[in-house]
């Protein structure tokens, strides 16, 4: 079944511009997808063009601030924690969306520590959430979930003196993320790392979050979470960053075997099958 795709240019609280889309059965759950550091929701097309996928779900996407289409705020009070959960209220809003569930990939994940700082207890904002080859939370988790071969990438992706250091680790960043990319996709990624900013790249890295309320979900069960490793990630750990989840009580961890750092292109029909099976189970109570 073909479905419509809604595209919106969407205000944040403090001004900003998001850019989100969105297709699929809206009387289906919503998903709303967060993708990683210094790309853009194109990571998603293989998912938002796949009618395996928008026959189950409504699919919602959007550029992080500072990312892609999205605006790109250079100054540090629009890189506090609150602002970037704002960007995500305002995609709930744009799009009507009721209690969705949201999926964090990579550097992305870390967003929900955002939402649920903003959030604190609202047990009815969110279904639940997902951690797909998630990094849990930002500053420390950073290095507790990010491959030697993620981090050795880190200092040239974040300095400014050197173009050909930054253009080769840009590369091997985005070659290194799945081996099953397309040509197209990886010439848009790259694209999206050329045309950030650096003084952006630089605050999507090293801006600060609390994490309390993200584990005080997880403590009170009232937030149920999805975590996805994939055995051939070469960006992140997966089993790293499940470990520095700590005692989430509504917590379930699968390991998808022969994947890599983008498991719905390697790995889509069991990428496909967790989620579907796990919103079912998360619905049914």
């Amino acid at each position: 079944m073909s479905h419509v795709t809604t595209s919106l240019v969407l205000m944040s609280a403090d001004g900003t511009k998001i850019y989100a889309d969105a297709t699929g059965d809206f009387t289906k759950p919503a998903i709303v997808f967060i993708h990683g550091v210094s790309l853009s929701s194109v990571v998603w097309n293989d998912i938002f063009h796949d009618p395996k996928w928008t026959d189950l779900f409504y699919l919602v996407r959007y550029d992080t601030r500072g990312h892609g289409r999205s605006g790109m705020p250079t100054s540090p009070s629009a890189w506090e924690s609150k602002r970037l959960a704002e960007d995500f209220d305002a995609v709930v809003e744009g799009f009507n969306l009721r209690r969705p569930f949201v999926l964090g990939w990579s550097l992305g994940a870390t967003h929900i520590v955002d939402i649920l700082s903003l959030h604190p207890g609202r047990e009815e904002y969110l279904s639940g959430a997902i951690h797909l080859t998630g990094v849990p939370f930002m500053g420390p988790g950073i290095g507790k979930a990010g491959t030697q071969f993620a981090l050795g990438c880190l200092p040239s992706l974040n300095q400014t003196n050197d173009v050909e250091k930054f253009q080769d680790a840009s590369r091997r960043f985005v070659n290194g993320c799945s081996k099953h990319a397309s040509f197209e996709l990886k010439s848009l990624c790259l694209g999206n790392f050329v045309t950030q900013p650096r003084a952006v790249t630089k605050f999507v890295f090293t801006r600060e979050q609390d994490a309390t309320e993200f584990f005080k979900a997880g403590e009170r069960g009232f937030l149920p979470l999805l975590a996805i490793a994939c055995t051939d990630d070469l960006i992140v750990d997966g089993r790293s960053a499940a470990s520095a989840l700590g005692p989430w009580k509504n917590l379930k961890i699968v390991e998808i075997e022969g994947a890599d750092h983008m498991p719905w292109l390697s790995h889509s029909e069991a990428m496909r099958g967790l989620i579907a099976d796990w919103v079912k189970e998360i619905l049914a109570f």
